[in-house]
């Protein structure tokens, strides 16, 4: 029997090669701090008196500048490869960690806020370097396997935000030690230590650039040139779209139930952490999908079947059904994740990879952003349906122009 289980751990071992492996253990990682913010961050925000204006004012910030930082990040990677710009990221957000678990100062949280991106649910993707990690990722998987890869890295992610979603019931454990706002202040504490946990992890990953000269790519790639371009501005174009049904109907979700429902931590947390845990088995599920269907074909439709979903989401009157649609709805629109960045990473040549993954990341975060400044007023104003149905109508649009656009792409993920 053991030596049937040191058989079964070679196999998953030898699944994917050894850089691979080290980065979906540094998604799993982010995931959790990230997981924890998804619901702490914006009840720690409305403890300390901040508006939903306000709160929807520092996400959308968050957004805005991740998208212009991924627009630098991904072409940086082609260039000077993906490792250390990753190590530099996880530093610098150890850094933001420790800023707001030392000091409630509106300025300090906001500051940090923006750039490490909390309360963003980002399923443990380095936030504006996510073009980073997938063009790192893309240089070790073959081509035909990429929409599997994703998907696990996807699942890695949705895993370890379901556990951190968990922790985040922490504020409501020491009430009396810790009372109020300051029960929320250890959390950025552990955020911080994961960070320089991970970087250490990093460093330790091989990174294999490309051996080929610059100097000898150009000639081969000028005839595709002009299809890149116009896959490039197809992608960007379209993702608007989704970046706005995105930011509108996910980032203030635990304050959406906090407002309708008069709820706290204790019963928001395992909602988060469940639809979170669907997400990861979602997103395996899409992994074999994409073999049978193609990625393109598969991310399209599971996320018409999410925008079916969202558009009933806000009617819904007691929280057991709402939570438990929320947790379907999010488990099928996000697990399908993978299989859209496996399409992103065929749009362009070899070089210029971390180029597609960085238009295509801020091509949703930028107008990500306009969704928390609207859902924060709207939920302000008690309007609570309008978020998810003006989402619903975004994404259905997105959704029919994507599979317009990129289903013949599903050809050129069986090219190794």
């Amino acid at each position: 029997m053991t030596r049937d289980g040191n058989g079964w751990g070679r196999r998953l071992a030898a699944a994917w090669p050894s850089p691979a492996w080290r980065l979906f253990a540094a998604r799993f990682l982010r995931s959790l701090a990230q997981g924890c913010l998804v619901v702490d961050f914006t009840l720690y925000l409305q403890r300390l008196h901040w508006t939903g204006t306000s709160i929807g004012a520092v996400l959308a910030g968050s957004f805005v500048l991740g998208a212009g930082l991924s627009l630098l990040a991904g072409p940086a990677s082609d260039r000077f490869g993906c490792k250390r710009l990753l190590i530099g990221y996880e530093v610098a957000v150890a850094l933001a960690f420790f800023a707001v678990a030392w000091s409630a100062h509106p300025a300090v949280i906001a500051g940090a806020a923006v750039f490490a991106g909390f309360g963003r649910g980002a399923n443990g993707a380095p936030g504006c370097f996510v073009p980073v990690e997938l063009s790192w990722l893309a240089s070790v998987i073959p081509a035909a396997r990429r929409g599997a890869a994703y998907s696990v890295n996807t699942a890695a992610g949705f895993i370890g935000m379901g556990l951190g979603a968990l922790f985040a019931i922490a504020p409501a454990l020491w009430p009396r030690a810790l009372p109020g706002a300051s029960g929320y202040r250890p959390i950025f504490l552990a955020g911080g230590v994961l960070a320089l946990l991970i970087a250490g992890l990093l460093a330790t990953t091989p990174e294999h650039r490309p051996l080929a000269p610059r100097a000898a790519s150009p000639p081969p790639r000028l005839p595709l040139a002009r299809d890149e371009r116009r896959r490039l501005w197809q992608l960007g174009l379209i993702s608007l779209f989704s970046g706005v049904s995105l930011g509108l109907s996910g980032p203030l979700i635990a304050y959406w139930f906090a407002v309708k429902f008069h709820l706290d931590p204790m019963q928001i947390a395992p909602v988060l952490a469940a639809a979170y845990f669907a997400a990861a088995l979602s997103a395996a599920v899409t992994g074999e999908l994409t073999k049978r269907f193609g990625a393109a074909r598969s991310f399209v439709f599971l996320q018409g079947f999410g925008a079916v979903l969202l558009l009933g989401f806000p009617f819904l009157p007691a929280f057991p059904l709402a939570a438990m649609v929320w947790i379907v709805r999010f488990a099928i629109e996000r697990g399908a994740t993978g299989a859209m960045e496996a399409v992103m990473m065929t749009l362009v040549g070899a070089g210029r990879r971390g180029l597609a993954g960085g238009l295509g990341t801020a091509a949703l975060a930028l107008p990500r952003g306009l969704g928390p400044l609207i859902a924060g007023d709207w939920i302000a104003a008690n309007a609570l349906a309008a978020p998810f149905l003006l989402a619903a109508a975004l994404q259905a649009v997105y959704v029919t122009l994507f599979g317009t656009a990129f289903s013949s792409r599903d050809r050129a993920l069986t090219d190794v």
